[in-house]
């Protein structure tokens, strides 16, 4: 029974998943041309502050935006940046990551004294200074959180490449001469890979909640470009009013980081990976 009611959390997780991701590139390409999108920017002072209802799913918002086609446009910056951290992550932290556990020595070392110095300072403290250092553009948030990113997803796929260096195929592989590179694309990698997709989903619901962070403290990417936090951080102002505008988006952010961060838990136990070990 536990085993069914978990396939069944799986696949609504997923199935969330699927939705965000289908209605996120549905606006984005064909915007208000969808029948339950309007344009963002649009204000109507007949609309100003109402509640849900069938023409505004989300409600409007204190000039009369649908809140709804922001939550969509929205998304689409944060899942954006979300992907992109997530991917250069991987690229970036995995290959730090999958050399450091293999090569070891020196370079081992190495990557380990960079992935505990980075680790030991406060995740958002860092991510704040480098954005108010620099300007809030959307690239410039990309990058905070991307350096944040880069040494948790290193030490991970280090830890598993660990495992995986000192099984029987890959001694065997060296015994018979195989190339360093070829050990690792061929024997290394492909079993380290399942670590890698497990975790690239619990990362991806971690920036999205850095960079919601970052929006509602107003450090994320500037008007008039919007975000899920800078939309909950327009309704925090007028909350007695519109509550909704806080709750409703606030509530697309926690389905979507808890279906992330299950899915990705599901993932681990399925491949059998031992977090304990990581």
């Amino acid at each position: 029974m536990k085993e069914k009611g978990t396939n069944w959390m799986f696949r609504l997780a997923a199935g969330w998943l699927v939705l965000l991701v289908v209605v996120t590139i549905s606006g984005w390409i064909f915007g208000e041309s969808l029948p339950f999108l309007y344009d963002e920017t649009a204000r109507d002072v007949k609309t100003i502050k109402m509640g849900p209802s069938l023409d505004h799913w989300f409600g409007t918002a204190t000039l009369g935006q649908d809140v709804f086609s922001r939550v969509v446009i929205g998304g689409q910056i944060s899942l954006f940046v979300a992907l992109v951290v997530t991917v250069v992550g991987i690229l970036v932290g995995g290959s730090l990551g999958l050399l450091s556990g293999y090569l070891r020595g020196w370079f081992d070392a190495i990557v380990r004294i960079i992935i505990s110095t980075t680790l030991s300072v406060p995740s958002l403290l860092l991510v704040i200074f480098i954005v108010a250092v620099r300007d809030q553009s959307l690239f410039n948030v990309i990058l905070a959180v991307t350096l944040l990113a880069i040494p948790a997803l290193a030490r991970i796929v280090r830890a598993s490449t660990l495992q995986v260096a000192d099984r029987e195929y890959v001694k065997a592989a060296e015994v018979v001469g195989a190339s360093k590179i070829s050990i690792l694309l061929r024997e290394v990698l492909p079993n380290v890979m399942p670590t890698l997709i497990s975790f690239a989903f619990l990362t991806t619901g971690i920036v999205l909640v850095a960079e919601s962070t970052l929006s509602f403290l107003g450090l994320s990417v500037e008007a008039p470009t919007i975000t899920w936090g800078s939309i909950v951080a327009e309704g925090r102002i007028s909350f007695q009013e519109t509550p909704y505008m806080v709750f409703l988006p606030a509530l697309v952010i926690l389905l979507t980081v808890l279906s992330l961060n299950f899915v990705g838990d599901q993932l681990l136990k399925r491949y059998d990976i031992k977090e304990t070990a990581l």
